[in-house]
C-alpha cells in the first residue's frame, strides 16, 4: 500500500509540474539584426526546440533620431534584444507560422494554467504583448514587466488573459504571438532564456 501512494504522490507531482516548451532558443540561431524604421518582412528559424518547429520574428521601427535602430540576436539559448536611447519599436516573435504561410499549431492547453517566460536579466521596464489565436478568435494580454539585473520568470495566469471572439478556446490553439515593446526614454535591453506552458 505505501508504495502505490508514493507512486500516486509521483504521479500527481509530475501531472502538476507538466510543461510545453514553446522555446528555449538553443535552436535557429540569428546573428545581429539590425532593425531601422518602419517594418520588416519575417524571418523563420526553424529547430526541433521551436514549437511547431517553426520561429517567425519581424519588426516594426516607429522612432529612431538617432540611427541606432533595435537589435537582436539568437544563441547559445539566449534571445537578446537591445533598443537604444529613444528608440522605440516592437519585435514580434511568433509560432504557428512558416515560410509558405499558417501552419496551425492544433495546441490543446486545456491541462496547462500559466504561460511562462524566463529573462536572464533585463534593463528597464518595458510592455509584453502576448495574443493566442484560435481561429479567427483570439485572448490577449499585455502588461508593463519590470526591469531586473538577474534572472527572472514572469508568470502569466490564463485567467489574466483576455477572451476576445465566442470561439477562443484553450483546447485549439492555432498561433501565438509574442511583442516585446521598447518604448522607454533610455531605450532597453533584454534577454529570454526560455518560454513555456505549465
Amino acid at each position: 500500500m505505501k508504495k502505490i501512494i508514493t507512486f500516486l504522490v509521483l504521479l500527481l507531482t509530475l501531472g502538476a509540474n507538466a510543461q510545453l516548451l514553446i522555446d528555449d532558443f538553443k535552436t535557429g540561431s540569428l546573428s545581429n539584426i539590425n532593425f531601422d524604421i518602419g517594418e520588416t518582412n519575417p524571418l523563420f528559424q526553424t529547430g526541433n526546440a521551436i514549437l511547431g518547429k517553426t520561429r517567425r520574428i519581424h519588426a516594426k521601427v516607429n522612432q529612431n533620431p538617432f540611427n541606432q535602430s533595435i537589435q537582436l540576436s539568437i544563441k547559445n539559448g539566449l534571445m537578446a534584444m537591445t533598443a537604444a536611447y529613444d528608440t522605440r519599436g516592437t519585435i514580434y516573435v511568433g509560432y504557428g507560422h512558416d515560410k509558405n504561410g499558417n501552419k496551425p499549431l492544433n495546441l490543446d492547453l486545456g491541462k496547462y494554467k500559466f504561460l511562462k517566460i524566463e529573462f536572464a536579466a533585463k534593463s528597464t521596464i518595458n510592455g509584453i504583448y502576448v495574443t493566442l489565436f484560435t481561429g479567427t478568435s483570439r485572448a490577449v494580454y499585455s502588461k508593463h514587466v519590470p526591469a531586473r539585473e538577474g534572472p527572472m520568470v514572469f508568470t502569466i495566469p490564463f485567467s489574466e488573459i483576455k477572451k476576445i471572439g465566442e470561439k477562443f478556446t484553450f483546447k485549439d490553439i492555432d498561433h501565438i504571438r509574442f511583442q516585446f515593446d521598447s518604448r522607454s526614454k533610455t531605450g532597453c535591453s533584454m534577454a529570454i532564456d526560455k518560454i513555456w506552458f505549465q
